[in-house]
């Protein structure tokens, strides 16, 4: 059994950490040089058919003649064997990219969050960083307050209805 079977067929150790984007390339290498590997197997097993389909063909030995029927149909089975395998290769694969695009769908969604938590205070401070010159909101006794409070609301609203709606899991 090879050594990298356990990688190529998913079996990470999660228990300190989360599977990065790292594990899922060299699994993904590891799954691609399995599946060369199976096509030179198959390759292989259809020269030796041809082989013994052409040691039939010219006669020769009867204790060759006799034995070439079940070699072909070991050839046959092994190739089946081969296919099997290589289909699971390919399932292999297939949710592997599968689990690479739902990582990227998380690190999407978490840019999302923060572009939706600090785009209205950027706004407020692009607001008031220009060069005005009468502000009636600054005159009242806590007028800074009160923007700094509807800054911090306004940034709070967009991730309290992201949490509501779930989508923070």
């Amino acid at each position: 059994m090879s050594p990298n079977r356990p990688i190529a067929s998913g079996g990470f150790d999660t228990s300190k950490s989360q599977v990065g984007v790292a594990d899922i390339s060299s699994t993904a290498i590891a799954l691609g040089e399995a599946e060369e590997l199976v096509a030179k197997a198959v390759e292989g097993q259809l020269m030796l058919a041809r082989a013994c389909r052409w040691l039939r063909r010219i006669g020769g030995d009867s204790q060759i003649q006799l034995r070439l029927p079940m070699l072909l149909s070991d050839i046959h089975s092994l190739r089946r064997y081969a296919r099997f395998q290589h289909d699971k290769i390919r399932n292999l694969q297939q949710s592997l990219m599968t689990t690479l695009d739902l990582k990227q769908n998380q690190v999407i969604k978490v840019f999302t969050v923060v572009t939706a938590v600090f785009t209205p205070p950027t706004l407020i401070a692009a607001f008031y960083g220009q060069n005005f010159a009468y502000m009636p909101e600054l005159e009242i006794p806590s007028g800074e307050w009160i923007v700094m409070g509807l800054t911090g609301f306004f940034a709070m609203a967009p991730l309290a209805y992201i949490k509501r709606k779930g989508w923070m899991r």
